[in-house]
């Protein structure tokens, strides 16, 4: 019996270190831990207390054998994004001039869409109403990259 409880541990182990380099939806590391979480506690059961530590220190011990190796041959480096993006700041000057203008919707507005606005296209939105495509609208407010207009009514 000690035979299969070693082979199911060790299926457990490699079913949770493929969902440390795949993560996905949880299933092999659901599968992994209820494989290892099953074997301790046969191997409890049917062995004893000794048996068990020995067991549970074994399965620790190749764990963080399995991230090693992963790390030393180059297959974790493959696998972990390192890049990190820089967020830019917005420039909000070109839009603090559309204040108080005329423009046309490109699109429907529901509530966002697209106008062109003193010759320049720009994300809109609405003040909450569904405005149709190619009704003329004003530009009312202007909140950081947001450029809010209401239909123009002369």
């Amino acid at each position: 019996m000690l035979p299969w409880i070693i082979i199911i541990a060790m299926l457990g182990l490699l079913l949770l270190f493929v969902e440390i380099l795949m993560p996905g939806f949880g299933l092999f590391g659901i599968l992994g831990s209820i494989s290892l979480l099953g074997t301790l506690v046969a191997v409890f059961k049917l062995y004893g207390f000794t048996v068990f530590l020995i067991m549970l220190i074994a399965v620790v011990i190749i764990f963080f054998g399995m991230i090693a190796f992963a790390k030393k041959s180059g297959l974790y480096n493959k696998v972990v994004l390192r890049d990190r993006q820089e967020a830019k700041g917005f420039d909000e000057t070109p839009l603090q001039g559309l204040l108080g203008k005329v423009g046309v919707t490109h699109t429907e507005l529901k509530p966002f869409g697209v106008a062109e606005i003193d010759g320049k296209v720009v994300d809109v939105c609405s003040t909450g109403d569904f405005i149709d495509r190619d009704v003329r609208v004003q530009v009312v407010q202007i909140t950081g990259k947001t450029v809010t207009v209401k239909v123009y009514t002369e």
